[in-house]
């Protein structure tokens, strides 16, 4: 479903007010590292009454850190821009390519003229435990690079197997930025801090807005194999499912 009331001429001037406040980056954070992983899926009204805020500012904060499969149409729709940065990392699993990854590597395309993609090798995959089964490794690199070639994108960008949970971006000093899902923001904290250790430069980390399904919860790899959604968010099956935290723990998000 498309947000409406952006459509609202007063939204812009309620964003402009909410992004004043002092307190509105302390409670999007908040938002982003500790609610968003319990509950994807929370209304603005919910939000309201948990953090004792006006419902307005949790709109704000919720249109800020999600995003509709439609606005992610939309968003690929766009010329990119000119890249402020030469060299962005993201990384993931791209078990079955749905538009949270595309967003992830669009938000990496429009800051860095080179983008390296670390996809997860099948022993990482183990240890991650997914509640599916993930394809292999020369698979999922074949599926992203077919995606990569039909968007135009193949050429800005490199593939390499990924390991463990940081792969070169704890040393190579070429990386100047990571993109990250909201679920995974605190591994780029992680990976500063082995940076500054190292005494590299720490990377500037951006948060990619969690996709959403038309039922509000996040488009990941595991909902679509496991038949609830379709690869663009459409519910399949009319039964509600628990969450999975594992599910979302890399959204890019494998």
């Amino acid at each position: 479903m498309r947000k409406e009331y952006r459509r609202d001429p007063l939204w812009p001037v309620l964003v402009e007010v909410v992004k004043r406040d002092p307190a509105y980056e302390e409670h999007k954070i908040r938002v982003r590292d500790e609610i968003l992983p319990e509950k994807p899926d929370i209304t603005p009204e919910e939000l309201s009454k948990l953090l004792s805020i006006p419902v307005g500012e949790a709109l704000v904060i919720l249109d800020e850190l999600r995003i509709t499969v439609e606005e992610v149409k939309e968003e690929l729709s766009k010329p990119l821009p000119r890249p402020v940065y030469e060299h962005v990392a993201i990384g993931g699993t791209f078990d079955e390519i749905h538009y949270g990854h595309l967003m992830l590597i669009l938000m990496a395309l429009r800051l860095g003229r080179r983008v390296l993609i670390g996809v997860t090798t099948d022993e990482f995959v183990k240890r991650l435990d997914k509640e599916h089964e993930v394809k292999s490794y020369a698979e999922r690199v074949e599926g992203l690079r077919r995606e990569l070639e039909k968007r135009g994108w193949v050429e800005r960008c490199k593939i390499i197997p990924l390991s463990d949970p940081y792969g070169p971006t704890v040393e190579d000093p070429s990386i100047e930025v990571l993109v990250t899902s909201p679920f995974t923001h605190f591994r780029g904290v992680e990976i500063n801090e082995l940076r500054v250790k190292r005494g590299l430069k720490p990377l500037r980390i951006v948060v990619c807005p969690l996709v959403v399904a038309e039922d509000g919860k996040p488009l990941s790899s595991t909902r679509i194999a496991k038949g609830e959604i379709s690869l663009d968010g459409k519910s399949i099956r009319g039964l509600r499912h628990p969450d999975h935290q594992k599910d979302y723990e890399y959204q890019d998000s494998g």
